[in-house]
């Protein structure tokens, strides 16, 4: 059941990026930010300025944000386990999907640079930064994250800055997790 859902989760986010408007959005957040002017200036250390106001993945002291330049941040995480990409439906270019243990992350290309789109938890061996992962209870979301969601068919959406954590919750246990980049033209 859990790979039903997690398929489910990752059709929805293909689709959604297929339905999106063909001309190249501005790739700003909801701040008016550009992932431009969130990433930090002295890239020597691979280092990047997060986004406060967003959701970040965290995964071997390698701090993920959305809507950020992918380059420095697939350096510090190393070789991927597995890659996949594929003509993108929403950009001129092709998206990717790198896998690595226990989570995929997801880029998509905008002009010569390829940005961090959303991150899929695939296994209970990876946790949200405040320790939440698959088989988790739906109290514990909540008592995380607040009521501030939106629920709709099983999956509790929370939205932050730039960004959108969804937990797809059935019989009251977390299912899947996923962190998605806030794209303007894409996925509103």
């Amino acid at each position: 059941m859990k790979k039903f859902c997690l398929l489910i989760l990752v059709m929805m986010l293909v689709l959604t990026g297929c339905g999106g408007q063909e001309e190249e959005p501005d790739n700003s957040n909801q701040s008016g930010e550009t992932s431009e002017n969130i990433t930090s200036s002295d890239n020597s250390d691979n280092n990047q300025e997060v986004d406060a106001k967003g959701f970040e993945f965290e995964f071997n002291d390698v701090i993920i944000p959305m809507n950020v330049d992918a380059t420095p941040i697939l350096e510090e995480l190393g070789e991927s386990i597995d890659y996949f990409e594929a003509p993108s439906c929403a950009f001129q270019g092709l998206d990717k999907i790198y896998y690595y243990s226990g989570f995929e992350l997801n880029t998509f290309p905008q002009g010569e640079k390829d940005y961090i789109s959303s991150v899929n938890i695939l296994d209970d061996t990876v946790t949200t930064r405040e320790g939440l992962y698959l088989g988790a209870k739906l109290e514990d979301v909540i008592a995380e994250y607040g009521e501030d969601y939106i629920m709709e068919n099983g999956f509790y959406t929370y939205t932050l800055g730039g960004s959108k954590l969804t937990f797809v919750v059935e019989d009251d246990v977390v299912e899947a997790i996923t962190y998605t980049a806030l794209i303007d033209g894409v996925n509103e």
